[in-house]
């Protein structure tokens, strides 16, 4: 069955690059924003009344970063047949309004704004300790790799493991018993 899927994925690829039609297209923000600190993440678009609503958070990363204006950038891939639409930009998270091309909105904005209108991308929900348990353990390392996360096994069946003293918040620590996560912290 894998074989057959695969196959049949290769053979659309084939199909849609020598044909020309490309079956997704990408959606790209950029933003000025006061320091390198603050990031920006397309959370969802929408469709409607003709017009493609694109959601964007912008967020300040802990720490310090100088005062100089940059640019913040996102993109996503989206079904090619929105192409056409006119795209509209909406950012929370933040209250300046340094250029043209977007507008920002309150949450109350946005629940005003999406009323009716078509969901046709949501970003994934990020990682949590709960993402890993009952996983096994090749399994819980590699979803953490697909993420681009450290992880590390720090128990197995009640014995712990010899690991690095280094605290880093972005780590997920397994403890394992009969193969499988059954605790998850982060360090």
């Amino acid at each position: 069955m894998r074989l057959f899927l695969f196959y049949c994925s290769v053979g659309l690829s084939l199909f849609s690059s020598a044909s020309g039609i490309s079956l997704s297209i990408p959606v790209e923000v950029t933003i000025d924003v006061p320091s390198p600190a603050w990031s920006l993440k397309i959370t969802s678009i929408h469709a409607k009344a003709n017009k493609l609503l694109i959601i964007c958070n912008a967020q300040k990363k802990d720490g310090l970063a100088a005062a100089v204006m940059s640019k913040a950038k996102a993109s996503v891939n989206i079904p090619s047949r929105f192409n056409k639409l006119t795209r509209k930009v909406y950012v929370t998270g933040q209250k300046w309004n340094y250029s043209k091309g977007y507008k920002a909105v309150t949450a109350e904005d946005l629940e005003k704004l999406l009323a009716g209108a078509a969901k046709i991308y949501s970003s994934p929900k990020p990682l949590t300790k709960k993402s890993f348990i009952g996983l096994t353990t090749t399994a819980a390392r590699a979803l953490a790799a697909s993420k681009d996360l450290l992880s590390r096994v720090v128990e197995i069946d009640g014995i712990p493991q010899i690991v690095t003293e280094d605290f880093r918040p972005e780590r997920f620590n397994f403890a394992i018993r009969d193969g499988k996560v059954i605790r998850v912290s982060k360090g």
